[in-house]
């Protein structure tokens, strides 16, 4: 009954929260019919789904455009110079299910690593597990994504791969090849990385809600709201003073988990890093939704940092779609309820070789729910008449089964 009930009241909270405030806006026209970036602007995106799979655009004649999601990631490339190949220590792969490669780490921690991989066209799903003994495995990244695997002028791409610090002697990388071909992956090492985007990459502030400092044994914790759940990318900081300084941050959001059938909140690390005088104070956040960010700094037994800006960024996402010159497109969002549409164009189009011209959202326009006028309700419609009867009725049912209790212990005693 108990886990009825739940279950209920889970299945209400989850179609509550899932309806969001329909979104709408209009493609500026193109000039020339051809491929084009559509580029989704914060304030629509933030009403759309997180993956964005309710969005959807739309000619004149009320008809689907075909289009597929491409994140700024797809645009970058990673080089590498003075790379050390790990040892390999086996390879495998179940044809039509995963490719399975085992390497051994030479170092006492890591963080990351860096994959070389044979040109290919599409992403790619792997998980990463590590071993001190080759018997017993434990996970590190459960789904990690693996986009823009072409490289445009040479016949491998270098990919760098980030997981939670270890100290695992063994690591297994697992790709997923239930629904795509498998990857040739050539060698997985360490190396001296840079990243350089083929096209630019814009970066959109994302609007605070508010900013709350809090001092208490010898660090700042600062919490971070927004006034809708918001994916964040980057976190950028000033800080006036003082002018020397190395701190340790961790920058975590606050979930919720059942244990021993009650709910209790625990903290979800999205980022560990070192805030320094002698750096650039930009840090890459993994994508992740969250309304309420919290930034710890342990000032150890050092002054406060005194923090003169603080940002958090989006970073663009585009839509790569056909359009016709001088023809009206309409792109909506907002129904949770819609699943990922299945187009041709992703298969068909290769768009990592050319910087394809960016077209932007105009017009953006939010639809307010509608408030229903409530008509009085009859007395009898009420709350308290509603409890009133069925205080009546279990008296009812007791006054009956007294009775009829009594009139059996009078017919076992005649």
């Amino acid at each position: 009954m108990i886990k009825s009930i739940k279950i209920f009241i889970m299945l209400f909270v989850s179609m509550a929260f899932s309806q969001s405030t329909p979104v709408s806006g209009t493609v500026e026209p193109v000039k020339e019919d051809g491929l084009y970036r559509i580029r989704i602007p914060h304030d629509f995106r933030s009403y759309a789904t997180e993956d964005l799979r309710d969005i959807r655009l739309w000619d004149a004649n009320g008809n689907q455009v075909p289009y597929f999601v491409q994140p700024a990631s797809d645009y970058k490339l990673t080089k590498a110079s003075d790379f050390t190949e790990f040892e390999r220590v086996s390879n495998s792969r179940i044809v039509d299910s995963s490719a399975t490669y085992i390497f051994k780490n030479p170092y006492q921690t890591i963080e990351r690593a860096v994959l070389l991989i044979a040109n290919y066209q599409g992403s790619k799903t792997y998980r990463l597990e590590g071993s001190l003994d080759q018997e017993e495995w434990f996970g590190l990244v459960n789904s990690g994504q693996l986009n823009q695997l072409n490289h445009p002028t040479e016949t491998s791409v270098y990919k760098e791969i980030f997981f939670p610090v270890s100290s695992y002697r063994y690591l297994k990388l697992v790709f997923d090849d239930r629904y795509s071909l498998p990857i040739n992956l050539l060698s997985i090492g360490m190396a001296t990385t840079e990243t350089v985007n083929i096209v630019p990459i814009t970066m959109e502030p994302i609007p605070v809600k508010s900013i709350e400092f809090i001092e208490k044994e010898k660090k700042t914790l600062i919490h971070i709201s927004f006034e809708r759940p918001e994916v964040v990318d980057q976190l950028r900081m000033e800080i006036q003073a003082p002018g020397l300084f190395s701190r340790n941050a961790v920058l975590y959001t606050l979930k919720e988990r059942e244990v021993k059938r009650s709910l209790e909140s625990y903290r979800q690390h999205l980022l560990a890093f070192s805030i320094r005088s002698d750096k650039d104070l930009i840090f890459n956040v993994p994508s992740g939704l969250a309304q309420e960010l919290f930034l710890e700094i342990d000032n150890k037994d050092n002054p406060k940092l005194e923090i003169s800006s603080l940002q958090l960024m989006q970073e663009s996402v585009y839509l790569v779609s056909s359009l016709k010159a001088n023809e009206v497109y309409e792109i909506t969002a907002g129904n949770a309820q819609l699943n990922f549409p299945d187009y041709d164009i992703f298969d068909v189009t290769n768009t990592t070789k050319t910087e394809l011209p960016i077209v932007e959202i105009d017009g953006i326009l939010y639809e307010t729910p509608k408030i229903v006028a409530l008509k009085p309700m009859a007395f009898w419609q009420r709350p308290w008449f509603m409890w009133s009867c069925i205080g009546i009725a279990a008296l009812m049912i007791l006054y009956f089964a007294f009775n009829m209790l009594q009139d059996m212990n009078k017919d076992k005693s005649e």
